[in-house]
This record gives C-alpha cells, structure tokens and sequence, in this order.
C-alpha cells in the first residue's frame, strides 16, 4: 500500500512538528528524509520552494503540501473534536488568535534564534551533527557530505548569514524567549492556552527542543556528552526552567514513541 510522503530536512525542527502532526493525527506516511543543501534540490523536484518542508504529498502524489501550515490547514479540520489543535475561528476567535500569536513567537521568533544559534555552533564538529544531517539520507548524499562538508558548512553559513555575533545575539534572543513562556508558566497552567492541547504547545516543544536536547525528538538531536562544555551549560541550565521542563512534557505525554519511517 502506498502512504503518504513526507519530504524532510532530517533536523529542522519544523519538520519534527509536521512528524509530530501526522502522528497525533493518526495519519500513517513514509518519510524521505535529506541532508542540508540536498533538500533545496529534492523539493524543487517536486516543483516546490525552497521553503516548503517538511512536503507532505498524498498517497497518489497528486496533491502536495510544503510546510507545516497547509498541512495542518488540510487535516485539522477534518478530525474529530479531540484531535483537533485549533480552535474555532469562528466561535473561539480570542484563543485561536491567543494559539496563533503563540505558535507563532515559537516557530518564528525564538525559533529562528534556536536555529542559528546551534547550527553556528554545531557545524564547527562534524561528528557531533553527523547523525542529524546524513541518518537514512540517499547514499550518494553522505557521501558528499562525507568528501565535501567543508562546503556544505560554508553554504550553510552563507545561506543563513551566520557568523559569531549572529549566534551570540540568537542565544540572548533564546534567554528572552525562556523568560517569556517562563512567565506564563509560573501559573502552573498545563497548557500554553486554554485547558488542552493545541498547535501552540506542539510548536512550542518541537521548536525549542534542540536548547534541551528534548527526549523524543525525532531529528537526531547530537549526543550532549560530546558537544563542547559551553554548550552542554546552556542545555543543562535550560532545561531546569519551566519552560524546559515543558517542552520535556510534552515529548512524554504527548508524542507517540515512532522510528523514522524512510521511505525505499
């Protein structure tokens, strides 16, 4: 049986909320998942943008979703009232506008600040972000990452204007962040908004997952023992706020345990 397919860019956390997604949904896909550089030329062959990860294409590959957004938009609001994330923007206007504004500052906003900050610094120790970039990509993709990573880490770098003070204002950026949620936490609330579930707290967890080293994580987060000492400090430190713990929450009450589905 054909199943849906799920084009990705192994780490992005953007992408582990859309693995996130189909699995809280219960919908059943394969996963074609590529290193860095390689994706951009993979969703241009299904005639999407650079952008458009993690791609979603039905079972008949007939109709494509690039991005998180228009995959939710397709399958939220064909789900029961319990499996549903997104409140009625009709009759609930004030909490999805809450739910947006959240998942939104998480993805976005502090999440940005996520991905520079750890790829400036993770990039420096090719056995360190081995796994997260070539884990179950096309042979002929490992090993050019293998002869040519140098490269790759330069086009990485160029593509997304990092350098030192790029990293270290994307790290205060991250502590801002913290204090922020950590605020909205300290009610006790179990939820970011409202009394269940919703998108905002799965794109919370999935966004800032990588400054915790999240258990759970379906994008091959690196082993903590080997990441250098300052940064093995701030995942320590930042996962003893309530916001780390949170993000933790969430991985063990609500991520289904999985194995990458790759597609052959």
């Amino acid at each position: 049986m054909t199943l849906p397919l799920l084009v990705t860019l192994l780490p992005s956390t953007d992408v582990d909320l859309g693995r996130w997604l189909l699995s809280h949904y219960g919908v059943a896909y394969t996963e074609r998942p590529h290193a860095p550089v390689f994706h951009v030329l993979a969703l241009k062959s299904w005639g999407v943008s650079a952008e458009g990860y993690p791609l979603m294409v039905s079972a008949d590959r007939q109709q494509k979703y690039p991005g998180v957004d228009p995959i939710t938009e397709a399958l939220d609001p064909t789900m029961s009232a319990e499996l549903r994330l997104w409140p009625d923007k009709a009759t609930q206007a004030d909490l999805w506008a809450e739910v947006n504004s959240l998942q939104h500052e998480a993805r976005f906003t502090i999440g940005n600040a996520v991905v520079n900050w750890s790829y400036w610094n993770l990039l420096k120790y090719k056995s360190v972000v081995w796994p997260s970039l070539t884990t179950s990509v096309p042979w002929y993709e490992k090993l050019t990452c293998a002869l040519a990573f140098p490269l790759i880490r330069g086009l990485m770098y160029k593509g997304l204007k990092l350098d030192q003070s790029v990293a270290d204002q994307a790290l205060q950026q991250i502590y801002v962040g913290f204090d922020r949620f950590d605020a909205r936490l300290a009610d006790g609330r179990s939820y970011l908004a409202g009394d269940r579930l919703t998108f905002a707290d799965l794109a919370l967890a999935a966004s800032l997952a990588p400054m915790i080293l999240a258990q759970g994580y379906h994008g091959m987060l690196p082993d903590e023992a080997r990441c250098p000492v300052f940064m093995q400090e701030v995942y320590k430190s930042l996962r003893q706020r309530p916001t780390g713990q949170f993000v933790q929450r969430m991985y063990d009450s609500h991520r289904a345990a999985q194995i990458l589905q790759v597609a052959t």
